[in-house]
């Protein structure tokens, strides 16, 4: 039985994905939906006779153990790792129930990006507790080709949050999204339920848990009540006092771990690896005052943030080697 659960699984899923990818397919997501619950309830199922033979799957009357309840066993089972997984299979879940009451909307944007997430846990779930291998099994490498632009989740999710032409479903829907979030944040759980994603081949982004909440709800501290939202921060940045550029703000761990890179050792060594006549001298210090003056090159990380003069330590932009470029020779 557990195998003909798992293969039945399989061939749900592979379906969803199917029907998704085709071009022209009414009802798309109400059909995506039914079919990616379906494949993680015949899954569950294998897993729990397979792991928890105590638990009665089938029961007297010919039927089986209902979904809610079966998911609910496997997150008690698999615990914390788990969670994730859960939360997003339930959003899903919550939509299918209630797929009517979204008609209104058009939400599918936030519908793909689940379904997405849903696809990548359901990959790891089948891999981890019954050896399958989807990737090498189905040979799907697809692209997200279409004659619309991509929208990211989390742009929507900022759109609609606060939005007050949303319908109350979708206000809802989002609202349990937070519950989702909030819980993963609480438990430590960067893995996000949504997955973000861009017109890129070489790279794709994972959200956390943090960047949903702030995409999803208003940061109250801001006056003009501007959503907060994170991002990753690009190769390059130019930082300026022109009063009318746009302005962002940068936690202090994506300032150092991203922008600011560079140590004043990183900065000897690197020197004497780059320009034959470098040495460490009162010429090297001169250019590196002039250097800390400017915030495109320099700042200092201090131990006390509440008071800007307390002690600290110096990092660099990697920047910092154009502009000793113009004082050097390269080698």
């Amino acid at each position: 039985m557990i195998d003909s659960l798992v293969i039945n699984s399989k061939s749900a899923l592979i379906s969803a994905i199917e029907i998704h990818n085709k071009p022209i397919f009414p009802y798309r997501y109400e059909v995506v939906c039914i079919l990616v619950i379906n494949a993680w309830e015949l899954l569950f199922k294998a897993y729990l006779l397979k792991n928890h033979p105590e638990i009665k799957v089938m029961r007297d009357d010919g039927t089986t153990k209902p979904f809610e309840e079966c998911l609910e066993s496997v997150r008690s089972s698999i615990g914390k790792p788990f969670f994730a997984t859960a939360e997003n299979v339930s959003k899903i879940y919550e939509y299918r129930c209630n797929s009517i009451h979204f008609y209104q909307d058009n939400i599918d944007i936030l519908i793909f990006s689940l379904t997405s997430m849903s696809v990548a846990f359901y990959s790891d779930f089948i891999l981890s507790h019954f050896g399958i291998d989807l990737a090498d099994e189905t040979n799907l490498n697809l692209l997200p080709i279409g004659f619309k632009k991509p929208i990211s989740p989390i742009i929507f999710l900022s759109n609609h949050s606060a939005s007050e032409s949303s319908s109350e479903a979708v206000k809802q829907f989002i609202k349990s999204i937070i519950i989702s979030t909030d819980l993963l944040i609480e438990n430590g759980i960067e893995e996000a339920i949504l997955v973000e994603y861009q017109m890129s081949l070489i790279n794709e982004n994972r959200i956390k848990n943090a960047d949903l909440k702030a995409a999803i709800t208003q940061d109250k501290s801001q006056a003009s009540g501007t959503l907060t939202v994170t991002t990753p921060l690009p190769d390059k940045l130019q930082i300026t006092e022109d009063g009318t550029a746009k302005k962002i703000r940068i936690q202090e761990e994506s300032l150092f771990g991203k922008v600011y890179t560079e140590t004043y050792d990183d900065v000897c060594k690197t020197c004497k690896e780059m320009f034959s006549d470098f040495l460490i001298n009162q010429k090297f210090w001169n250019i590196l005052r002039d250097i800390k003056n400017n915030p495109n090159f320099h700042r200092k990380r201090v131990l006390d943030i509440s008071k800007p003069d307390s002690a600290g330590k110096d990092y660099y932009t990697k920047a910092v080697y154009d502009e000793m470029s113009k004082h050097y020779t390269k080698e």
